[in-house]
């Protein structure tokens, strides 16, 4: 956009083109900013009531806009654009713009709101919204009531939503989100406010500060999570007793706690996952991305989760003592490297129950055939037309001359139709030899050989795309480090294809104003 950041005064005549008439009167021919067109045109009488300028590109493309300067239009879009902002955590970063803006939501009809985990939400109420940082502009203990706070649940709301989107919690018109908690690292300070440990903890590495021993002597992460099965996902619940365990042991370890939401654009059914800060779970002490990771899987197996933003705040330079709860490449690509594990095993679940549905058992002569619809229609299809031609054959024969003549015709016509049927296509099916096992199996062999040569080609993460967010500039001269990021993801990328564990996923780094389709 190339609209002014402050419009000219309006008693000024703005500059333009200038052009004598006929009659002695002056022109003024306005241009639209780049990437706008203005109508009606716009005259220096009508200059305090500008007209409509529609954008014609950009994240906005196809909203129209009423003002001439970019900070009117801006207050525009927050006011009347805007109804719903997720919080990841309360970190200044993350928070600052939000609370700042606040003053101009007096001219909204609704007050905005702010969806978040209730961690999140609770420590914006104490730390914020306070009367001492900031004016209690909420809705909530007497406050003025500009914002509103929705607070999600954990894993999803059950009892909410159906199909596919049951367990999906609605944050604004078309939009559902399901959220989980995920680990920043650890607090500064040890629990309960002091320093506990001795000194700066800049991460929640276990060899950093005291843990607990494992049986064999060797450190052991002082949280142990076990696996849940699609935690959240619709007909199932997220295991609340571990989430009510994990909130005291972080408040013992005093954890820094983060959020990933899944969104769901409920006309389409595609998502994406959009992370907080978060730190790898190979050095944490409270591991949870695989958890995460766990409720992606399928939905990547699926086609359903088109993209993942996902922060990556160093390059490889930076060392895992001085994270601060971050990733850097290195520890990025082994995060995939997990979820790329978890995806393989979701697609080869979906290929095995699509299997399962469709196969039919059928045995002849002691050997047992595994036989897809479509082939077991073919050989019905095949039988029949057999009998029929044996039945049309029989029929322009002479009747039998005896009834054990008529018997053995008939034991024939038996035959026929038990047998046609039953004859394995000696073109598709191979029979294990193996004649310890009885009875024999018969497989599809070219079938099998085509979904296993597909299994080992097919990318785990192919056509996801991971867009990283939370760049930390390093303030020097030189290149940005985003370009050093970039090259370093995709260099891990190249390594795990040539030693045959890629992942398949495209690396993009996040631009301001930047459209992503997925």
């Amino acid at each position: 956009m190339d609209f002014p950041l402050i419009s000219e005064d309006p008693k000024r005549k703005p500059n333009g083109l200038t052009n004598g008439t006929e009659d002695g009167t002056r022109e003024t021919r306005y241009s639209s900013p780049q990437g706008t067109s203005r109508s009606p045109s716009t005259s220096p009488s009508e200059f305090s009531e500008p007209a409509t300028t529609l954008l014609e590109r950009g994240p906005f493309a196809g909203m129209s806009l009423p003002n001439t300067s970019a900070r009117a239009n801006a207050a525009h879009i927050v006011r009347s654009h805007v109804s719903t902002y997720l919080i990841t955590h309360p970190h200044l970063d993350h928070l600052s713009g939000f609370a700042i803006n606040t003053a101009a939501f007096h001219a909204t009809s609704l007050p905005k709101r702010l969806a978040a985990l209730p961690f999140t939400i609770n420590a914006i109420k104490q730390h914020i919204f306070n009367d001492v940082i900031w004016p209690n502009l909420t809705d909530e203990d007497g406050g003025v009531g500009f914002v509103t706070f929705q607070r999600l649940i954990e894993g999803g709301n059950v009892m909410v939503g159906e199909g596919k989107g049951r367990g999906y919690i609605e944050v604004c018109d078309g939009l559902g989100v399901k959220g989980f908690g995920i680990s920043h690292g650890n607090c500064m300070k040890g629990a309960g406010g002091s320093n506990a440990s001795g000194h700066a903890q800049r991460g929640s590495n276990p060899d950093s500060y005291p843990h607990h021993a494992s049986h064999g002597g060797n450190p052991a992460r002082s949280l142990s999570i076990s696996q849940i099965s699609q935690p959240g996902t619709p007909g199932g619940t997220f295991n609340h007793n571990y989430a009510n365990n994990y909130q005291q042991e972080a408040q013992r370890q005093c954890v820094v706690d983060s959020s990933a939401y899944f969104i769901r654009d409920s006309a389409t059914s595609h998502e994406i996952l959009v992370f907080g800060d978060v730190e790898p779970d190979s050095l944490s002490m409270s591991p949870r991305t695989n958890i995460v990771w766990a409720e992606a899987a399928p939905k990547i197996a699926a086609g359903v989760l088109r993209g993942v933003f996902i922060e990556c705040s160093y390059d490889d330079s930076q060392s895992d003592a001085t994270l601060f709860g971050h990733l850097a490449p290195r520890h990025l690509i082994s995060e995939l490297q997990n979820l790329a594990g978890m995806v393989k095993d979701a697609k080869l679940r979906r290929s095995e129950a699509k299997k399962g549905s469709k196969r039919k058992r059928d045995s002849y002569n002691g050997v047992t055939f595994e036989l897809t619809e479509n082939e077991d229609r073919k050989r019905r299809s095949t039988g029949e037309r057999a009998v029929s031609e044996e039945a049309r054959r029989k029929s322009l024969q002479d009747e039998p001359e005896n009834d054990y003549d008529y018997f053995s015709s008939m034991a024939g016509d038996a035959g026929a139709r038990n047998t046609a049927p039953r004859t394995p296509p000696q073109s598709t099916c191979r029979v294990d030899e193996d004649t310890s096992t009885s009875p024999r199996t018969v497989t599809m062999a070219p079938a099998l050989r085509a979904a296993a040569a597909a299994a080992t080609e097919d990318l785990p993460l192919k056509r996801l795309k991971v867009v990283i967010i939370h760049v930390k500039d390093t303030l020097t001269d030189g290149p940005h480090v985003s370009e050093n990021i970039l090259k370093q993801l995709n260099e891990h990328e190249a390594e795990l294809r040539h030693q045959g564990m890629g992942l398949g996923c495209e690396f993009v780094i996040s631009e301001s104003g930047a459209i992503y389709w997925f």
